[in-house]
């Protein structure tokens, strides 16, 4: 019972809720939904408030942060107020304007995609930079994995680490089934998860099934993910919305460049030596322009 205690002091928030959430009331799933949303505002929040706002009673939210193991409401909202403290995008994330004049509409862009890698790069913790870096690394091998347009940054993390270590790839190519990417794997090796939002419905599945082969997961996300972030040794929130139809990939990608930098230079000569190997053999083939 104690192991547990600790195993579960150890999770945030968010991961809490990930958790419960499959298990969740209807009426505790809509105070989630709010909480995940916006997870910053649970530090500023009453319980009282936090019912009103979802249009539950106050005792279905002290049932849901009991669900949660916390003592009580303000345990949970210590744990929000920590996590706000240390600079996470998902806990200082703004809602963006919705409205663009016709006039305005590049500066509004600029605007907007300025912000967006902003939030993505100065919300990462410096801490979780440094151990992906290390794992990506020293790991036996590294595979990425994304569907969607998450697939597309997948194949530009793999890309970029891909020249500077051996055994980097994607683990969902198109001609396997995804059982075939997630066999070979198991501890000591990392997955590079991709999951942004308009993610398929297999998603969380697929990250259990990464989970229980013992490899760590480096998960990039948004705040609209539910359950996976519970399944990740590191989770990475990265700012998508925009007021434009469609979501900005750019601060995403700011963040998977930051995490491939770091780890080259923790790759330091070893690294090099794999680059100028790689380089060789593209002049012998004549590859490149």
């Amino acid at each position: 019972m104690a192991e547990k205690t600790k195993s579960i002091s150890r999770l945030s928030l968010t991961q809490r809720v990930h958790r419960a959430y499959p298990n969740l009331p209807e009426g505790e799933k809509k105070v989630a939904d709010t909480i995940l949303s916006r997870p910053g505002d649970l530090a500023i929040w009453t319980a009282s408030e936090l019912a009103a706002l979802t249009g539950v009673s106050n005792a279905t939210v002290s049932r849901l942060f009991r669900r949660l193991e916390y003592t009580n409401f303000e345990e949970a909202r210590r744990a929000s107020r920590q996590l706000r403290a240390q600079g996470s995008p998902l806990y200082l994330y703004e809602d963006q304007d919705t409205t663009i004049s016709r006039s305005g509409f590049l500066s509004d862009q600029v605007r907007a995609e300025t912000a967006l890698v902003e939030t993505s790069l100065t919300g990462l913790n410096p801490v979780t930079v440094k151990e992906v870096a290390e794992r990506l690394a020293t790991a036996r091998r590294v595979r990425f994995a994304g569907f969607r347009n998450s697939r597309i940054l997948a194949e530009y993390g793999c890309a970029t680490l891909r020249p500077f270590r051996n055994d980097v790839e994607l683990m969902n190519y198109s001609t396997e089934t995804l059982a075939d990417g997630i066999a070979g794997l198991e501890a000591g090796d990392v997955a590079f998860i991709v999951g942004l939002r308009r993610r398929p419905a297999f998603f969380t599945d697929f990250v259990k099934a990464v989970a229980s082969t013992g490899a760590d997961i480096v998960l990039i996300t948004d705040n609209s993910v539910r359950e996976a972030p519970a399944h990740a040794k590191w989770n990475v929130n990265c700012g998508v919305e925009t007021p434009q139809l469609v979501d900005s990939y750019l601060g995403v990608m700011a963040v998977i460049r930051a995490l491939s930098i770091a780890t080259i230079k923790r790759l330091g000569n070893e690294g090099r030596k794999y680059l100028t190997e790689i380089e060789r053999l593209h002049e012998n083939m004549s590859e490149l322009e």
